[in-house]
């Protein structure tokens, strides 16, 4: 070969390398994709934020999942360098993560291995409530479990319907926690009458032979173990929740300062009339309730009695589960005694206890803390969002669901919702429906007691009383006062901001069946995407043949047009929950529901506005 050639040749390679090396696979080469950390596991319905980390191109990235189960998660986007993934709502193995580098031959990716599991009950003292109906009608439950090891080694609880009011312990023999296919936990609570060290025998009163059967779902973003749960046996329906308790600081001591509490259910006598009770409980000693910054309203059938007072009562110290008992002497009640179980230093779940007024009331207590006795009308103003249940004078259950915004000087606007199926005019003809009030007043010590009259509904005609009861710290208790309905509730003060109600949550249904009036509670887990519902309950209707129907689908609509984003409300349907249309007639209705949002996060107390049946439902992500 001449040098000529030689030359020509190593031109010629030269040349070739150079266009190979501009070329489109050579990108592939030369890019990389790192994901940042998953864990090796990551619970049902839990969403963990991921970052793909792009050298060398400006492609886009693109995000695909795949598991050994059909549902495998979802992502928040399926384009972008940072994304959330939302995982499915039952458990998975080899659930494989992908971002990919858009237009890339051969592809580049960015991979990550994890697995889908059960969620799990940590080790520590959970505080249980529960409300519904049991063969006696309405009644309460509160308690708490200690946890080890997956094991129940302790607890107590109080029990109180028409018949009957119980104080038990929850007996560690037998008692138990387990974990469904569907991701749901199971509680299982034997209990002992009175104390199990001196009388272990089940308490047959309660749940069934003693035994009392919860059904649950840990709520997705919790990290403390909060979950929705229900009363899955035989023996009644119900809703409320666990709660992780944590008694340091305050919550180890006895409770201090003001509490705005409710109370809901019966007064004395036979089946008793429904009653509602609501207030601020001022602890202004140690361990004693003057009964100055103090105040009470009830509802008794209609009949009101506003501003009433406290004589001197007492709250005890916590056991060593965190059980207060308040003996509160009231100016319109005989001797009222409940039980208290600490949750933290916010909040008490109560329970109405054997004492002389012989009622069957529950509820909840928040505390004021720095804020007990300084609020004002301008305190008081902000918007909030209240769900509330009850009876009105027809009779029958009544459900009803507000956004009130209160404005120093300005009055009060908002919006309603309410279902009454045993009265056919007993629901808002739209949806929601505007509503206003002249204005506010705040209680003159300034404890927290929010009197809004004749808040007014144009269509139909209907004008209503609202008590509301402010922690200061985000929460709003309320009752009504007037004479066609007793209802009472809790809700919050509604954050601000652009809302959307998109991603996993927990939902917890209760109401009752469009026949009979028959109660209906259901939790488990659901998505919202793109405007859709999708998720399961295990739904419990008591009286029915089942009585527990597990992992009954849900789908739905949130219509994500209109007003929703800038006010918080949002309108759609529900298929699933129609107890009476799914299980009896196999067929399940398509139901109308109002979504009103709490957060900008989607958290929202959601309302039934058909004639179907009664659903108030939580959708909550922590």
């Amino acid at each position: 070969m001449t040098f000529r050639k030689s030359i020509l040749l190593l031109i010629g390679l030269s040349t070739i390398a150079a266009l190979v090396a501009c070329g489109g696979s050579s990108s592939s080469h030369s890019a990389t994709i790192t994901l940042s950390s998953v864990p090796a596991s990551l619970t049902v319905n839990s969403q963990t934020s991921i970052t793909a980390t792009v050298a060398n191109s400006s492609a886009a990235v693109g995000w695909s999942v795949t598991c050994s189960t059909s549902a495998c998660g979802t992502f928040s986007s399926t384009t972008g360098t940072q994304v959330t993934y939302l995982a499915p709502a039952l458990p998975a193995t080899g659930v494989v993560i992908t971002a990919t580098l858009s237009g890339t031959s051969p592809a580049v990716t960015g991979v990550a291995d994890t697995a889908i599991v059960a969620a799990t009950l940590a080790d520590g003292t959970y505080v249980f409530s529960l409300a519904g109906e049991d063969a006696n009608s309405n009644y309460y439950v509160a308690g708490e479990i200690t946890v080890a090891g997956g094991l129940i080694t302790a607890g107590e609880q109080d029990f109180n319907d028409v018949a009957h009011d119980r104080s038990d312990g929850i007996n560690p023999t037998g008692s138990a926690i387990s974990f469904t296919t569907d991701g749901n936990v199971t509680i299982t609570l034997v209990t002992c009458t009175g104390a199990c060290s001196s009388n272990p025998a089940p308490d047959a009163i309660v749940g069934v032979g003693g035994t009392e059967t919860l059904n649950g779902l840990i709520l997705p973003l919790s990290t403390t173990g909060r979950a929705f749960i229900t009363e899955s046996d035989g023996s009644a329906s119900a809703s409320g929740e666990l709660d992780p308790q944590d008694l340091a600081g305050a919550g180890a001591t006895t409770p201090a300062n003001g509490y705005a509490f409710v109370l809901n259910g019966y007064d004395p006598g036979g089946t008793g009339d429904p009653e509602a009770v609501g207030g601020i409980i001022n602890i202004d000693g140690a361990g004693t309730i003057s009964g100055t910054g103090s105040i009470l309203d009830v509802n008794d059938a209609g009949a009101t009695f506003p501003s009433q007072t406290f004589a001197a009562s007492t709250v005890s110290a916590p056991d060593a589960l965190g059980r207060v008992t308040f003996t509160l002497n009231t100016s319109v009640f005989s001797q009222v005694l409940l039980a208290g179980y600490i949750v933290d230093s916010s909040r008490i779940q109560l329970v109405e206890i054997h004492d002389p007024y012989s009622g069957v009331l529950g509820g909840v207590a928040f505390s004021q803390g720095a804020n007990t006795g300084s609020f004002t009308t301008a305190s008081a103003a902000g918007t909030y969002v209240v769900g509330v249940t009850g009876f009105d004078t027809t009779p029958g259950v009544l459900q009803a669901v507000t956004q009130l915004t209160l404005t120093a000087g300005a009055g009060v606007t908002g919006f309603v919702d309410y279902n009454d199926l045993a009265n056919s005019s007993g629901m808002s003809a739209t949806s929601p429906d505007p509503v206003t009030a002249a204005g506010y007043t705040v209680d003159a010590a300034g404890a927290g007691d929010i009197t809004i009259a004749a808040v007014t509904d144009a269509t139909p005609t209907v004008s209503y009383n609202v008590q509301l009861y402010l922690d200061g710290n985000g929460h709003a208790l309320a009752i009504t006062m007037d004479g066609s309905d007793v209802v009472a509730g809790v809700g919050f003060t509604q954050t601000s901001g652009s809302f959307a109600f998109t991603g996993n949550y927990g939902l917890d249904v209760t109401g009752a069946d469009g026949s009979n009036e028959a109660e209906l509670d259901g939790a488990g887990p659901v998505s919202v995407a793109s405007g859709a519902i999708a998720g399961t309950v295990d739904l419990n209707w008591f009286g029915s043949p089942g009585p527990l129907y597990p992992g009954t689908a849900v789908s739905g609509t949130v219509v994500t047009t209109g007003t929703g984003a800038s006010n918080g409300i949002f309108t759609g349907t529900i298929t699933g929950v129609d107890a009476q249309n799914c299980i009896i007639v196999a067929t399940c209705s398509v139901d109308n529901f109002s979504y009103y949002l709490i957060d900008v996060a989607g958290d929202n107390i959601a309302i039934e506005t058909d004639e179907n049946q009664l659903t108030l439902g939580f959708f909550l992500q922590q």
